[in-house]
């Protein structure tokens, strides 16, 4: 079986919408777990991401396993909204695969930094990946989140 990074098309909507909400529940904090399951209406993909091509998949023989959005912004800085994974599928490097790809795109843009909101059950990804903290800020889900940055490189 392999791995294909790709862009979302608009068929895939549900598909990643069922992704984030098994890797979020699966992968945050206890106190955010309660508020995803009393509010599943915020575990949600825009569909403008998917058709502005800000949204990458990891397609693995036609299913789709995780996926990551990007956003520009002012300046010569870019988003990493989030990289959401198959709990099944962690620990196989899908979400580095995307990570890179969402690097590659933000290079595109002409960025030099990305930056990534990390919950602390992420904290050792980004970290391993090469992000630094620079920043906590509360979420709306209650516990604090960590801002971190990368030095995004020409491509």
């Amino acid at each position: 079986m392999s791995v294909e990074i790709r862009l979302a098309r608009p068929d895939d909507r549900l598909d990643l919408i069922e992704v984030l909400r098994r890797a979020s529940l699966a992968g945050s904090e206890p106190e955010v777990i309660e508020t995803l399951r009393d509010n599943p209406e915020v575990m949600d993909v825009d569909a403008e991401l998917i058709a502005a091509n800000e949204v990458f998949v990891a397609d693995e023989d036609g299913t789709v396993v995780g996926f990551a959005t990007i956003i520009a912004h002012d300046g010569n800085d870019a988003e990493l909204e989030g990289i959401f994974v198959e709990p099944s599928h962690w620990r196989r490097g899908i979400a580095t695969a995307l990570l890179h790809q969402i690097e590659r795109e933000a290079a595109a843009w002409g960025a030099t930094r990305l930056h990534v909101l990390a919950g602390q059950m992420a904290l050792g990804f980004y970290r391993t990946t090469g992000f630094e903290k620079v920043g906590e800020q509360k979420t709306e889900f209650g516990p604090i989140a960590f801002l971190m940055v990368k030095t995004v490189r020409g491509q």
